[in-house]
């Protein structure tokens, strides 16, 4: 079974990829560096709230949807 790590980076890729960001762009919106957004996006990494809050506000979410949308991604 898929951790919710694995399921936020399923999502954040999908919702990132919808939204019409290429990685690179995306994790410059994010003041991200792109390694640590595909990591996320992989579930490599163990991501903290700041960085959880920027990749929600970018993609015009709250964070409580990309959880939502974490939790279908099972």
């Amino acid at each position: 079974m898929p951790t919710l790590r694995e399921n936020l980076g399923r999502a954040v890729r999908r919702l990132r990829a919808d939204a019409g960001f290429s990685q690179e762009r995306f994790a410059d919106a994010c003041a991200l560096h792109r390694t640590y957004i595909g990591a996320v996006e992989r579930g490599e990494t163990n991501i903290s709230l700041d960085n959880i809050e920027r990749i929600a506000r970018t993609l015009g979410l709250t964070v409580s949807r990309l959880f939502t949308e974490a939790e279908a991604e099972r």
